[in-house]
C-alpha cells in the first residue's frame, strides 16, 4: 500500500510525496506554505484519485513520460516522477487510482 510522506523544504515550505510500499517516490506535490495546507492538498488528491480525467498525461522534452494530477478546481496538486515509457506511467496512474484514497500520511 502506498503512503503520503510530508516533508519540509527550503524556506519552511511543505511538500508531500506519494511513495510505493517499497519506498519509491511516484509523485511530489507543489509547495504549500503551511502543514495544514499540505494536508488539505493530500485530501484533495485523495478526492480525485479515482477520476482518470484528473490525470494529465504528458511527455517531457527529452522523451520521458509523466503526469500531473489536478484538483477539482483544475489547479495542479502534484507531478509524477519521469518514466521511460507510457506503459510505466499508466501503470503508476492505475496504482494511484486503486490505492491513494486509502493511503496513510506520515511526517518525515
Amino acid at each position: 500500500m502506498c503512503k503520503f510522506i510530508i516533508r519540509t523544504g527550503k524556506h519552511h515550505q511543505f511538500f508531500f510525496d506519494l511513495k510505493t510500499e517499497t519506498g519509491d517516490t511516484i509523485l511530489s506535490s507543489e509547495a504549500f506554505h503551511t502543514k495544514a495546507a499540505c494536508n488539505t492538498g493530500i485530501e484533495a488528491l485523495k478526492a480525485v484519485a479515482r477520476d482518470d480525467n484528473k490525470f494529465e498525461r504528458m511527455k517531457s522534452a527529452d522523451d520521458h513520460f509523466y503526469f500531473v494530477i489536478k484538483a477539482a478546481n483544475g489547479k495542479a496538486i502534484a507531478k509524477s516522477v519521469l518514466f521511460a515509457n507510457p506503459a510505466d506511467r499508466n501503470a503508476a496512474i492505475k496504482s494511484i487510482e486503486a490505492e491513494a484514497h486509502d493511503a496513510v500520511t506520515v511526517e518525515q
